[in-house]
């Protein structure tokens, strides 16, 4: 029998839906959500997957190539033909918020990743209409502030409009692997970036999505494990990647992953990785102490830890006992025996040491583990994660 959802909870899920509705940049929102779901994903409520599969509809039409070429001559200060050899008018990628032309420049491929116009205006108006949630917030976790919940989700928002900003975060990914052998980032052209352009170099490889729909157990084995390298030794590293996507990590023809796309980026203090890498420990060893104290620090007693620890073997499963299959049918069970424990799980959380600077490695948490299901590979994925939390990039 399911539990009844914790005080508010509903309230919480209606206000979001609404603002969903009639605020054109949470739609945007929804539609690139909508790209990382694989199609057997079962969104819920019913209206939260028609929220999303319109969105989608919407947000998949290309910019004619007379706008794209206006935005870059503004970036730049003059004609395209000035800066480049030759820019495909063809986008090669297109997502809700930018799209991406091939080019040449000195005779080398570069992508450029184009903003749609006016949207970081759009969204900054849309921003304000945030402050609905903070009453229903309050109300699900009231030991959390949602100012500040809000606050860090504005910060965060603009800064993935910004593709100066990450530019400077991916060109720092691209120096700490230029040596790396299983992981690539592509280096950034800096004086052709700007607030509303990105120029990097063009990577040739099989996303993530064609190789868990056709590769081998072979290449989608390799490829969650260098998944996890890279999401998860990126903590350790000092920046988050919010946002793992399928069609943005790459199986090159050398045998290397490459990751595209840091818009969805934070800095993330060594304290905040360690408490990570304890959890991840105390699952695997099955202690509930370390646990609490990683988790829920101060604020939960022993047996806060206790029921945390038994929840997550209980939900979890096999998947914290060892190497184990994840696929998209494991996370739909995983859902189900959550769904009688989630009002515990939400008052532990309103009481857990998680603030809102940890909303981003939730986030990437929450999208590498869709990431991974896709691929059904066979893996140790509590020992994977945590080697790559304790040693980084370190190979």
């Amino acid at each position: 029998m399911t539990s009844p959802l914790p005080p508010g909870l509903d309230r919480l899920a209606d206000q979001a839906l609404r603002l969903a509705r009639e605020t054109p940049s949470a739609r945007l929102a929804l539609a690139q959500l909508h790209s990382v779901l694989a199609p057997e994903v079962r969104a819920e409520p019913p209206e939260l997957a028609e929220l999303l599969a319109g969105a989608a509809r919407r947000a998949g039409e290309p910019l004619p190539f007379p706008a794209v070429e206006k935005v870059l001559r503004a970036a730049w200060g003059g004609k395209v033909a000035r800066e480049l050899d030759d820019l495909d008018a063809e986008p090669a990628a297109v997502t809700p918020a930018a799209q991406v032309h091939r080019g040449l420049l000195d005779g080398a491929a570069v992508a450029v990743k184009v903003r749609r116009p006016g949207l970081t205006t759009l969204v900054r108006s849309d921003l304000g209409v945030l402050d609905a949630l903070a009453g229903p917030l309050r109300g699900v976790l009231p030991a959390v502030d949602p100012a500040a919940i809000l606050r860090e989700v504005r910060e965060r928002a603009l800064d993935e409009l910004d593709l100066e900003h990450e530019g400077s975060v991916q060109q720092r990914f691209a120096r700490a692997l230029r040596r790396d052998p299983l992981l690539h980032v592509p280096a950034v052209t800096s004086r052709l970036t700007h607030d509303d352009v990105l120029v990097s170099a063009w990577v040739e490889g099989r996303p993530l999505r064609a190789v868990a729909a056709g590769g081998s157990a072979e290449d989608r084995a390799r490829l969650a494990r260098a998944v996890v390298r890279f999401f998860a030794g990126a903590a350790r590293f000092g920046i988050v990647h919010a946002d793992p996507h399928p069609d943005d990590v790459l199986l090159m023809a050398d045998g290397r992953v490459a990751v595209l796309d840091f818009g969805a980026t934070r800095p993330v203090a060594p304290d905040r990785a360690d408490r990570a890498l304890a959890a991840f420990e105390a699952l695997g060893t099955g202690d509930a102490a370390r646990l609490g104290a990683a988790a829920g620090g101060e604020r939960w007693t022993d047996a806060d830890s206790g029921t945390a620890l038994a929840v997550a073997m209980e939900t979890l499963g096999p998947l914290v006992a060892g190497p184990a299959l994840l696929d998209l049918r494991v996370l739909d069970e995983v859902g189900r025996r959550t769904e009688p424990r989630l009002a515990e799980l939400v008052e532990l959380a309103g009481r857990s040491a998680a603030g809102p600077e940890d909303l981003w490695p939730l986030r990437s948490l929450g999208g590498l583990v869709l990431l991974l299901a896709r691929l059904g590979a066979r893996e140790d994925w509590i020992a994977l994660t945590t080697a790559a939390l304790r040693d980084g990039w370190r190979t």
